[in-house]
């Protein structure tokens, strides 16, 4: 599966305002649309395609349109590094720590792609301290920070033991 993320900033804007993303899933032959202002959920629209040519003719269509309206490729947009920090209980992490960990990634990861934020990283252990340690990257950390303690509900770690660095 080829993703193809965009952002837009508007005139005067310190960060991207807007963003736009699609792909093709070879599995269901859906073609997908996702769009709307950063930080929000914005609009998805799917589409069935034939085959892996006629996505790629979409593919390439959609990127020539967001050029055309001035987006530019995710990889070419600045994004802020954070790194989200949860602490053990212990000195080392129990099975249900690492399976909440995994969970906070994972509903974190699709909290912030959904709302183009940004990207999470697999979760791993510091070396340093009895934690576990997660590199986000968002082009806005104010609205990507805010969403860590709706994620934190979906686990069972305390708020207590979260902290943001920033990279």
């Amino acid at each position: 599966m080829s993703i193809l993320r965009m952002y837009y900033t508007a005139d005067g804007a310190q960060r991207p305002t807007h963003y736009r993303e699609a792909w093709w899933e070879e599995e269901t032959g859906e073609f997908v649309l996702h769009h709307g202002a950063v930080g929000d959920t914005g609009t998805t629209t799917v589409e069935k395609v034939a085959d892996a040519a006629e996505a790629d003719v979409l593919l390439a269509s959609f990127e020539q349109q967001n050029l055309t309206d001035h987006y530019v490729d995710a990889a070419d947009t600045e994004h802020e590094t954070v790194t989200v920090k949860i602490r053990f209980k212990g000195t080392t992490p129990t099975q249900v720590e690492k399976t909440n960990a995994e969970k906070f990634t994972i509903a974190y990861s699709g909290l912030l792609g959904w709302r183009g934020l940004g990207t999470v990283d697999e979760y791993h252990m510091t070396p340093d301290e009895p934690a576990f340690s997660i590199a986000v990257h968002t082009v806005h950390r104010g609205k990507a920070m805010k969403l860590t303690q709706e994620v934190l509900k979906k686990t069972d770690f305390r708020s207590d033991r979260l902290r943001i660095e920033r990279s």
